[in-house]
């Protein structure tokens, strides 16, 4: 079946006036970026070579087949995570309805007993700051007189004894 005239007509204008300006604008955008384009694949260029070894690193097994060889285990280790799983959850409900059944829940704890507010806290620094003086008094520091030699271990002599068998 061909295609009336005047559709044919309607179409080919409007591809001139909508849509052949749009693929030009384009065309010309990636003539003006593929410079760009190509600097920033040259720069990214060790990353890209980098994530290509990691992929093909990380998809070492389904290639060498590996995963068919070890079938069996990761079955049952999958099995036995499943069965853990769903074991952990019962003693988990189990738990949880008994000491709600025997009211055993622990207490929550009290948010004062926990520490001071920041307002108590600086109306304890006011007061502690009200009872000490303004002038802190300064220590008092004797001085000893040194009369006659200082008498310490290093000016004292150590005498050794001889144990003799004889």
């Amino acid at each position: 079946m061909e295609m009336p005239n005047w559709l044919s007509t309607t179409l080919s204008v409007l591809y001139y006036i909508i849509l052949l300006p749009v693929v030009k604008l384009v065309q010309l955008i990636l003539l003006v970026l593929l410079p760009l384009l190509s600097l920033v694949q040259w720069i990214l260029l060790p990353v890209t070579h980098l994530a290509r070894v990691l992929l093909g690193v990380a998809l070492l097994p389904f290639h060498a087949q590996l995963l068919s060889r070890f079938e069996t285990i990761y079955i049952y280790l999958g099995v036995a995570g499943v069965i853990g799983s769903i074991t952990g959850l019962i003693l988990f409900a189990c738990f949880n309805f008994l000491s709600a059944l025997l009211r055993i829940d622990a207490a929550p704890e009290d948010t004062q007993a926990k520490g001071m507010t920041a307002a108590s806290y600086r109306a304890a620094r006011r007061r502690k700051q009200a009872i000490q003086p303004i002038y802190p008094l300064s220590p008092t520091v004797l001085k000893e007189e040194v009369t006659g030699p200082h008498r310490n271990l290093l000016a004292q002599t150590i005498v050794e004894e001889e144990d003799s068998d004889l």
